[in-house]
């Protein structure tokens, strides 16, 4: 059983296509699920949970929440985590909505945590596999997760419908939110799909900046 378990829609600033057209895109993609995980928005989670069920599909409410130190993957929450606080306390916010919190992307500069915090703060997972960071990161990840004996994400991180599907995490059999999350938690996940290619990276690169400058360099 396969979800990609970050995606983003409309709601994030730098994506397109709404809660319906990500579904689709799951189906046509071969996933059986996915996790919405706009960056500080909860609503096209909300949304895309409401219609998972007429698309056949699991949905995984979710937040990327932009921590002071990086990114930080909110699986399962109801309700938003304020930005900008110190990764600890972020951890702590996540946990106090009945949440798993998932180092995102971490070794990615510079909208993740970085080496020192992935390593030391105390996330339930690590997201090995992201479609939007290069081979060589996702591989210096995985060697992370192992070293630290924590449980593995994937996520294609996909910003528009064609990319949803080309990393995700591996289930054996989940039915509802609350089992997935129990499923990563004690260790029964995998995770599996590509990195980015070097055009990908740079086509990447010009859009952040982009995105930035619209967002007047405020921070995703």
């Amino acid at each position: 059983m396969k979800l990609d378990l970050h995606v983003h829609t409309g709601h994030s600033r730098d994506s397109s296509g709404s809660a319906k057209d990500v579904l689709k895109a799951c189906r046509s993609a071969g996933m059986d699920g996915l996790a919405v995980t706009d960056h500080n928005a909860i609503e096209g989670a909300i949304e895309a949970q409401s219609l998972a069920a007429s698309e056949g599909l699991l949905v995984v409410r979710g937040v990327e929440v932009s921590s002071k130190e990086g990114h930080i993957l909110a699986l399962g929450v109801r309700e938003l985590v304020p930005r900008g606080l110190p990764a600890a306390e972020t951890i702590e916010r996540i946990h106090s909505l009945g949440g798993i919190a998932v180092a995102a992307h971490p070794l990615r500069h510079p909208s993740g945590v970085g080496r020192k915090v992935a390593g030391s703060a105390k996330f339930d997972a690590i997201e090995i596999v992201n479609s939007a960071s290069s081979p060589r990161t996702n591989r210096a990840t995985a060697t992370m997760a192992t070293e630290r004996g924590l449980p593995v994400t994937g996520g294609s991180d996909a910003h528009r419908t064609e990319e949803v599907g080309r990393a995700y995490t591996i289930f054996d059999g989940v039915g509802s939110e609350d089992e997935a999350i129990d499923h990563i938690v004690k260790r029964l996940t995998k995770a599996d799909g590509r990195g980015r290619t070097p055009g990908e990276g740079v086509k990447a690169a010009f859009e952040t900046l982009a995105v930035w400058i619209r967002g007047d360099f405020e921070r995703m």
